[in-house]
């Protein structure tokens, strides 16, 4: 799924309940690590360290524990981080198994299994094969229909403003 779909699923659920801009935060989080990382060699494909579900356990201890300490954040900061960076792992695994590759949601559990049939190409080659698939018209969907929300009901106290 394209990185600003899982910036706009965030945005669209952290208007409903949570501090929006820790929504988005967590669901940036994904790409903003692994991408990097499988560019510059490190890791194999662009779904791995913060792509797992078991970084998620480490993660969900680490915000739990931070929110513990006295200058920790709020509760609502903790939940609204680990939601979005889960709405990039679900948008993920969706867009791969609609593509018809649920094999490779695989990545959920890296390392555990380190390989799978990762789609390798660079941005341009990547949107040129991935125009016209089903997840494609999803993400049309998705934007569509977000967008109509946006316009009919407002941003909902702010898109960014909750905290």
């Amino acid at each position: 799924m394209f990185f600003p779909t899982h910036l706009f699923i965030a945005v669209l659920i952290g208007r409903a309940r949570f501090p929006t801009v820790w929504v988005v935060f967590g669901a940036a989080l994904p790409d903003l690590v692994d991408k990097p990382l499988a560019m510059a060699g490190v890791v194999q494909t662009y779904h791995t360290v913060v792509h797992s579900a078991l970084f998620g356990a480490v993660f969900a201890v680490a915000l739990l524990l931070a929110w513990s300490t006295e200058r920790g954040p709020s509760v609502g900061v903790v939940v609204a981080t680990l939601v979005g960076w889960g709405s990039h792992l679900g948008a993920d695994a969706l867009h791969i198994t609609l593509n018809g590759r649920p094999e490779n949601t695989v990545f959920l559990i890296w390392p555990v299994v380190e390989t799978w049939d990762s789609i390798d190409a660079g941005p341009g080659p990547f949107i040129l094969q991935y125009a016209g698939t089903t997840s494609f018209y999803l993400e049309v969907v998705i934007w569509v229909c977000g967008g109509y929300l946006l316009l009919r009901d407002g941003p909902a106290g702010g898109v960014l403003g909750r905290s």
